[in-house]
């Protein structure tokens, strides 16, 4: 039975979250925190968590950082970042902080669901808009992890292989493919080497 963690200020919707993913067809363990010592003492106290959720605006708080701060304390964790702001640039914030997925408060609850049942399976979770190939620009800067994702990819290694080279899970590996793939316009590890290749990037 997977356990999760709501991380909201608004106690309403927290609860109201904690309700929802209880029940049909996750039937998972869920606790809630308001804030990031709350959601630190939650993980520290109990390591069967398996997700953390966590709005984008808590009181006085980022909930990107929050984020940040438990995948630096707890990389073992799967992350989802949460808000009613859905677009392309928290989305991005949110795939270049290494996260797992990112959820629209507007989404419904069977898409909530499924969303949340990928990422216990190891896989990743972006708005729709991620998913669908876009003109990339003419020259792309890539971050170092992205690089360094890419030439692995080019030498034809695995997910699996690309975190045991880079020491970081596999999850996470998945993360800054999404990301690489949203950066250079593609929907898929074949394209993303031929859009490589386009801009110089590869051999």
């Amino acid at each position: 039975m997977p356990k999760f963690l709501i991380v909201d200020d608004h106690p309403l919707y927290r609860e109201g979250v904690v309700h929802a993913l209880s029940g049909h067809p996750l039937h998972a363990v869920v606790v809630g925190a308001a804030n990031a010592h709350e959601a630190l003492v939650a993980l520290n106290e109990d390591p069967a968590i398996d997700l953390v959720l966590a709005d984008l605006k808590l009181a006085g708080e980022d909930g990107l950082e929050v984020l940040r701060l438990i995948g630096s304390k707890h990389p073992g964790v799967a992350r989802i970042l949460v808000s009613a702001d859905d677009s392309p640039e928290v989305r991005r914030a949110a795939q270049a902080s290494g996260l797992q997925g990112f959820l629209a408060k507007s989404l419904p609850i069977g898409e909530m669901l499924a969303a949340i049942g990928k990422v216990l399976d190891g896989d990743v979770a972006w708005p729709p808009s991620s998913d669908r190939e876009e003109p990339a620009p003419a020259s792309v800067s890539l971050t170092l992890r992205q690089r360094e994702v890419l030439s692995l990819l080019a030498a034809g290694h695995s997910n699996a292989e690309m975190a045991a080279t880079l020491g970081i899970a596999e999850r996470t590996v998945k993360a800054h493919l999404g990301l690489l793939f949203d950066t250079l316009g593609v929907d898929s590890r074949t394209r993303a080497l031929a859009r490589a290749r386009q801009l110089g990037l590869t051999r």
